[in-house]
């Protein structure tokens, strides 16, 4: 009895491994085995098109199971997977999958592994396309190992996908055509029309769009049933209006919507892109009651994936008459795509409330776009290494079995001996190349410090002098002259007694310690002249710490020549002082309401000369404004080294 447990059990997983191989991710029927077994179990839960009884149909078969080597358990994994999806509890499916994947390892079986990866990838479509797109080339390569190229072009087709959602649109051509080598033109058409589907799709999104157009008609062709061909006319009348060629795009649009045999959402999706066409090819058109009404079908039905293209649409519809409108889309539109963490929406909706907005907001939503588009060219390039480096390390790994089965083992080592020697020298010359570099760095940073600080001691030293010998000089004569001199001449030497005295507290020492803010604040303030108001802003959202010593007296200097030239120069009744952090910089902006000065007085003029030359010396920028009332300036003092 047991001998024939076993020859049914056998038999069983042999009908099951090769109906797989030829049916790919269907469920198939083999001979009866034994009742009370795993196989019978497993058959009965086929038989049912219950997934809640599949499930305790294929427990109960991985309960008479005893023995992890036996070759039945990988069939029911699967089947408990496939009936977890089927019930929708999606959170249970990870666990299981993994189970399977460990299982077929360690029984050496090839296509339950492959089938393990491509469930893994399953479970990654739409919310992590990296992910999905790893585990469908594992997957991809295992059946190819099995020499089944049908499922092998069928996972060829899921990594295009894949590489299309995460926008590396060569990556996804290429694997959109190894997939159409492998598949099976007769037996699997509708694989055979999707992946020119997605080649449709991206030679579209890179402007090549008469080959985008020859890949939707070769779908076409190939489909096999009424919903894959009007989606693939949609993509054709999508094509069309991004050339501008509404009146053929309106003429598809019109026929789908149509159509008897499209789903709601199709149809939702077919008369939103139709209205919004014909207003783009005649404005007057009034597209925005159905537009409206698109969107709150979507709203009812939680379509959050189309009421992202509701809100672009709306937007736009409304840029030139409603522009309070068109924003209030706009930010629908942002809010929308950020729930879905959809970065190229952002992106688009972000241009738009750019256009739309001024003032701070303006500054947000710019500064967060291009906080976007950084992170994506990072993410495409970072992807696109990884991808290869999966590639290379598992095309290095054949190698290398390859070169175990030709060479001895006596010249792998010496060969890796040897590569490890040139990896050695090679890292000591990069180490030293980089210990060199910083050395040379940081010697040209601290001259630069030591040049800053000898320039300021001079100026203190200067400074002090003309205190305490020049200055005083000069009031003791003023003072012995005072009896016999008339009043005019005491008069001018009081006053150049206290030029005098001003150059020495301009050129005083400056506190860079913590008490630096208050400083700088009290020059800032006993700089204004009588009837001048100083308003000051953004002070204190500044990390004063953060910014170097030398730094710290650069930034005094220059603001203290700048209140000089106002106080000799301007006769303002306002001036405007705001500090704020831009990316790694401090941003000083100066205005003042004064009479100005022309261009060429800015150039040529020595103190703004010696501005510029102090913000120079730490890698600083300043930019003077002169068309219009007064004044205005922008200095920028690097936070770092």
């Amino acid at each position: 009895m047991k001998k024939q447990q076993i020859l049914w059990t056998a038999l069983f997983l042999c009908l099951i491994t090769l109906l797989g191989c030829q049916g790919g991710d269907r469920e198939e029927m083999p001979p009866q085995p034994l009742p009370g077994t795993a196989g019978h179990y497993y058959l009965l839960g086929l038989e049912t098109s219950d997934p809640g009884e599949k499930l305790k149909l294929y427990n109960k078969g991985l309960e008479a199971i005893t023995d992890k080597r036996d070759t039945s358990l990988v069939a029911l994994l699967d089947g408990k997977i496939y009936a977890f999806r089927m019930l929708g509890e999606h959170d249970s499916v990870p666990f299981w999958v993994d189970s399977l994947i460990a299982t077929a390892e360690m029984q050496g079986d090839l296509f339950y592994q492959a089938k393990g990866y491509f469930r893994k990838s399953q479970i990654f479509r739409r919310i992590n396309p990296e992910a999905q797109l790893r585990n469908a080339y594992y997957s991809r390569n295992l059946y190819l190992k099995l020499g089944d190229t049908a499922l092998a072009g069928r996972r060829s087709l899921d990594m295009a996908n894949a590489q299309l959602g995460l926008g590396d649109y060569p990556g996804s051509q290429e694997m959109a055509t190894e997939a159409l080598k492998y598949i099976n033109r007769e037996r699997d058409s509708n694989y055979v029309s999707s992946a020119h589907n997605v080649l449709g799709l991206s030679y579209g999104a890179q402007g090549l769009y008469s080959e985008a157009l020859k890949e939707y008609n070769q779908a076409l062709n190939y489909a096999v049933n009424r919903q894959d061909s009007l989606s693939y006319l949609h993509n054709i009348a999508l094509l069309h209006k991004d050339q501008q060629n509404y009146p053929e795009a309106i003429n598809i649009f019109k026929e789908i919507t149509k159509s008897e045999e499209v789903d709601e959402n199709s149809r939702i999706r077919f008369q939103d892109n139709y209205a919004f066409t014909q207003w783009l090819q005649d404005s007057t058109f009034n597209s925005g009651k159905i537009l409206q009404e698109v969107l709150e079908q979507r709203q009812e039905i939680g379509d959050k994936e189309g009421l992202i293209a509701s809100y672009s649409h709306l937007s736009n519809y409304y840029l030139n008459s409603d522009k309070p409108k068109s924003k209030y889309y706009a930010e629908k539109f942002y809010e929308t795509a950020t729930s879905l963490s959809y970065p190229k929406g952002e992106m688009e909706a972000l241009e738009r409330l750019i256009s739309l907005s001024d003032g701070n907001s303006r500054d947000e939503y710019l500064d967060r776009y291009l906080f976007l588009n950084d992170s994506l060219e990072d993410a495409s390039t970072q992807l696109r290494y990884q991808f290869a480096k999966i590639r290379f390390d598992e095309e290095r790994k054949e190698q290398q079995i390859n070169l175990l089965e030709a060479e001895n083992v006596s010249q792998q080592l010496r060969a890796e001996k040897l590569r490890t020697r040139n990896i050695v020298s090679y890292l000591t010359a990069l180490v030293i190349l980089i210990l060199s570099g910083a050395l040379f760095y940081n010697y040209r940073q601290r001259t630069k410090r030591e040049k800053l600080k000898q320039i300021y001691l001079t100026e203190s030293r200067i400074s002090k002098r003309i205190h305490d010998e020049l200055a005083n000089d000069i009031y003791h004569v003023m003072s012995s002259l005072e009896p016999v001199a008339p009043p005019p001449i005491v008069d001018k030497l009081e006053k150049i007694y206290q030029r005098t005295r001003d150059f020495s507290r301009e050129n005083s020492e400056i506190d860079t310690g913590s008490e630096y803010l208050q400083g700088l604040l009290h020059m800032l303030s006993g700089a204004v002249p009588p009837g001048t108001r100083l308003i000051i802003r953004g002070e204190n959202s500044i990390n004063w710490n953060g910014l170097e010593p030398e730094k710290k007296i650069v930034l005094y200097r220059v603001l203290q020549e700048m209140m000089v030239n106002m106080r000799k120069h301007s006769n303002a009744k306002l001036v405007a002082l705001i500090f704020s952090p831009e990316n790694e910089n401090l941003k000083i902006s100066y205005s003042d309401n004064g009479v100005g000065s022309k261009k060429d007085i800015i150039e040529n003029g020595n103190g703004i000369k010696n501005l510029k030359a102090r913000l120079k010396t730490i890698r600083g920028n300043a930019v003077f404004e002169t068309q219009g009332k007064g004044l205005k300036a922008e200095f920028l003092i690097p936070f770092s080294s």
